[in-house]
């Protein structure tokens, strides 16, 4: 977990139907908006039927959601190719005169996923690239 005393973003509160545990929390400050980007992960498991998934909630930028069906496949594909990462939804990825990067990436041991990796680098006023803020959490087992 990010060391900052007040997260920006926080998981949903579980309810009646979704139990909702989150797994990390990652913030960072793009010195050109003057915004601060906050990333909060959870496991989200239907309290009826047990089906579960991971979402990254996200302020400024996209989430993401990963499947365990989609995740497990993904990372068979990924490791008969003789990878040992892959990144998950739409990553924003940097261009001249953009240094901003911001990843979901899924690592793989034995072709099952094993920790998800959220990567975040925004920028500094003066356009240069600030320091990467990562974070990560296990995969989780069901």
């Amino acid at each position: 977990m990010n060391a900052s005393l007040t997260q920006l973003l926080a998981a949903p509160a579980s309810d009646e139907t979704f139990a909702r545990e989150t797994l990390a929390y990652v913030d960072a400050h793009d010195g050109i908006q003057n915004l601060d980007y906050a990333f909060v992960a959870y496991k989200e498991t239907h309290r009826t039927s047990g089906a579960w998934c991971v979402r990254i909630a996200a302020s400024h930028t996209a989430g993401a959601v990963f499947h365990p069906n989609a995740i497990r496949l993904q990372a068979r594909g990924v490791s008969a190719e003789g990878r040992r990462s892959f990144v998950w939804a739409n990553p924003v990825s940097p261009k001249l005169g953009d240094p901003r990067r911001i990843e979901f990436r899924v690592y793989i041991t034995d072709g099952r996923p094993t920790t998800v990796e959220i990567f975040v680098r925004l920028r500094k006023f003066d356009y240069t690239p600030d320091e990467a803020r990562i974070v990560t959490f296990p995969w989780p087992t069901e």
